[in-house]
């Protein structure tokens, strides 16, 4: 399988602290991604009594939306806020357009996402209306029925990208076992890091509720009961039921932290602000992520065959996929990318746009435009 006809490729689904499923298939494309995510969902059906309620960020390749579709048909579903963003740049490159784009993704009510629409269709009714043209709930933060947590984007598959870039155009068990020794050290690390915090919330979500108790003594509360309160703030008033861990600004419920007016309410009843955080902000939460550990791997001279006889197991070629010419990709090019917005280069020479002065050809164009301009 790490002959000229097979690259091998690395698919992945990243929870919120580390990777959940991967795959390694021939190419990305849409038979894979529907096989990928068929085996996830395999995976969840055999280790869970009831199929959990999963919330999937991803780009907008149609491969991995009706794969979502057909096999996680409750899930909800959104795409990643920094590629939709990068793909309006290249429409728009306006930066007050592009700024009015992620104030209208991160609005926290209908009518601050409409407003920040109206004033986009004020500057550009062309941008306007790219906008309008995807489903509102698949990217913005007010009309999202799933729960993110403050997770807009799926930079996170990108990052640990980065950390298996090296295997790129590895032989498949090669590749396999830098992976394997990657995540083994990343687990490790983070397990090790996390027996240092003597925090109730891990250090990033920490700091938020910090600011957000800094925040809070601005406000003023009115108790209404034992659960509800009007909060007063500066920005206007607030509704607060901390029961319910609910607040009228969206905030509590959609990042699950508690916000300001939160805060505000929880601090007038003396109730520890901390533990009204999600449970997945919880040290002991992310202590648990990472307690188990992915054992080292004797070497290959040692590996045993167990459970097949002297033929070995069946192995069925992927069909033929010619690589392209010239040396194989590491970094995935997104189907939505495009290609980078390429600027004009200028020769130091002739003044001209089209060429550089140091490539051998330009001498002749150089030449040319000084010659007949």
């Amino acid at each position: 399988m790490s002959g000229p006809c097979f690259l091998p490729l690395v698919l992945m689904v990243i929870a919120l602290h580390f990777l959940w499923h991967l795959g390694v298939v021939d190419n990305e494309n849409d038979d894979n991604w529907m096989w990928f995510l068929s085996e996830l969902h395999n995976l969840l059906e055999a280790n869970t009594e009831n199929m959990p309620k999963l919330t999937i960020l991803s780009d907008r390749q149609k491969g991995i939306v009706d794969g979502i579709e057909v096999n996680f048909p409750t899930a909800f579903h959104g795409f990643c806020l920094h590629l939709l963003a990068e793909s309006f740049r290249k429409e728009f490159n306006n930066t007050i357009l592009i700024n009015l784009f992620w104030e209208a993704a991160n609005a926290l009510t209908v009518m601050e996402f409409e407003q920040k629409i109206f004033l986009i269709e004020e500057m550009s009714p062309q941008a306007a209306c790219w906008v309008r043209s995807i489903d509102p709930c698949l990217w913005a933060t007010a009309c999202f029925e799933g729960t993110r947590l403050g997770q807009l984007t799926a930079n996170i598959v990108e990052s640990l990208n980065a950390l298996i870039l090296e295997s790129s155009g590895f032989p498949i068990i090669q590749m396999m076992e830098y992976i394997r020794r990657q995540l083994m050290t990343l687990i490790n690390e983070r397990r090790e890091t996390s027996l240092q915090w003597a925090s109730t919330l891990v250090p990033s979500a920490e700091l938020q509720v910090s600011e957000a108790i800094k925040r809070a003594h601005n406000c003023h509360v009115l108790k209404a009961n034992d659960a509800e309160f009007e909060v007063v703030s500066r920005e206007g008033s607030h509704i607060v039921n901390i029961r319910s861990r609910q607040c009228s600004c969206r905030g509590w419920q959609l990042r699950g932290l508690p916000c300001d007016h939160a805060v505000a309410a929880l601090m007038f009843c003396r109730q520890n602000v901390y533990r009204f955080a999600e449970s997945c902000f919880t040290v002991a939460n992310y202590r648990k992520a990472y307690s188990q550990t992915i054992h080292p791997i004797p070497d290959k001279a040692l590996w045993r065959n167990e459970g097949y006889d002297d033929v070995g197991p069946r192995i069925n070629p992927p069909r033929s996929f010619r690589p392209p010419p010239g040396k194989s990709r590491k970094k995935r090019v997104r189907t939505e990318d495009g290609g980078r917005v390429k600027r004009p280069v200028h020769c130091s020479r002739c003044h001209q746009t089209g060429h550089l002065e140091q490539h051998v050809q330009s001498l002749y164009r150089c030449w040319y435009s000084s010659s007949y301009t």
